[in-house]
């Protein structure tokens, strides 16, 4: 048995005839990546009321951001926090650390722990981000124990 290669006629039917299911396979690939998945999240626009937006006191630097959780976070850039006063309910405060140099933030004023403090400290290194987590309410002073001049109040409510 000898095999030919199919004429060049035959070849434009085959590919004219497979067409239409290439085409179809595209266009299934690109609307596949368009699709929203479920989520268990509600959107951003539907917060839970616990979770209220911070509040920006008179003076502040600039706006508090949404953290990626969907709660607040101050950035650190610059060594300075990027509001001087903010006010959040019970919980997480994230702090983003866009200085190339690490931050150690803590209860305290100009660089200065207090004796007995109510949260815990962390250390962010640069280009990373963590969290204070206050669990009762009240004003606290936060500082950074690197920078003493980087201070803040978080107004807990």
């Amino acid at each position: 048995m000898r095999l030919q290669w199919p004429t060049r006629s035959h070849r434009s039917r085959v590919t004219l005839a497979a067409l239409p299911a290439i085409v179809l396979v595209f266009a299934a690939c690109s609307s596949a990546g368009t699709s929203e998945a479920p989520s268990s999240q509600a959107p951003a626009s539907e917060a839970p009321a616990s979770q209220a937006p911070a509040s920006q006191a008179p003076g502040s630097q600039a706006p508090a951001s949404q953290a990626p959780s969907g709660g607040t976070s101050v950035t650190l850039r610059g060594l300075a926090f990027s509001v001087a006063e903010i006010t959040v309910p019970v919980g997480n405060l994230t702090f983003v650390n866009e200085d190339g140099e690490p931050h150690v933030l803590a209860e305290g004023e100009n660089g200065q722990e207090v004796a007995i403090p109510r949260v815990q400290k962390v250390s962010i290194n640069g280009g990373t981000q963590g969290d204070l987590v206050f669990t009762v309410t009240g004003d606290y002073h936060i500082t950074c124990l690197v920078h003493p001049t980087m201070n803040m109040e978080v107004k807990v409510q």
